[in-house]
């Protein structure tokens, strides 16, 4: 799924009321804004992508995930080596190789199912598997699904930024956080982008 212009700016709106000064200004400066391609728009390959990259930094899980994708360029050898764990050789921990395996022996046709679910449901399947938090699933949520409105309070710059943002909102955090909905996702991506700023 795609971000429209419509939905950008409906966020732009919005999120300029919640009382940040700041976050005002800079979503004047910087405009609407478009949920990016991080990760793969292929569901399973995009997860695959976010497990790699858990706990390590945006440079060296795409080192890793590259890797990958070179020496397994045919999507079924990678999804059959990722379930055999046969990657040890291209970086990955034995952890993450546990929860790929875990993941992708549940099947495509599994994770293809529980899309069709609500986001409650597909936080607690994905939560079930072993080695797979809510940081990853909020992140596939973001990044792969496109779901306007997510947050993921397991980010340790977006909890950062939201603590400033919502302590000159004269907010608690939480409640500040929640009333970004429906476009939590698009708070993410400016709180984000401030930190880089």
């Amino acid at each position: 799924m795609m971000t429209t212009p419509d939905q950008s700016h409906a966020a732009c709106l919005h999120l300029t009321k919640l009382g940040s000064k700041k976050l005002s200004e800079f979503i004047a400066c910087e405009g609407p804004l478009v949920i990016p391609d991080r990760y793969s728009d292929d569901p399973l390959m995009g997860l695959c992508q976010i497990i790699v990259g858990q706990q390590v930094s945006n440079q060296a899980a795409r080192a890793i995930w590259a890797r990958v994708c070179t020496y397994y360029p045919d999507r079924s050898a990678r999804i059959d080596a990722l379930a055999a764990g046969q990657t040890s050789e291209l970086g990955l921990s034995r952890a993450k190789q546990r929860t790929l395996t875990e993941l992708l022996n549940h099947g495509e046709s599994w994770l293809c199912a529980l899309m069709d679910t609500s986001e409650t449901e597909r936080f607690r399947q994905l939560t079930a598997l072993w080695g797979i938090g809510p940081w990853s699933v909020a992140m596939w949520e973001l990044f792969v699904l496109k779901n306007p409105d997510i947050w993921s309070d397991g980010d340790l710059i977006l909890k950062r930024i939201s603590e400033t943002l919502a302590l000159e909102a004269g907010r608690p955090r939480t409640s500040w956080i929640e009333q970004a909905a429906p476009f939590r996702s698009f708070l993410a991506l400016y709180c984000w982008k401030l930190n880089d700023a």
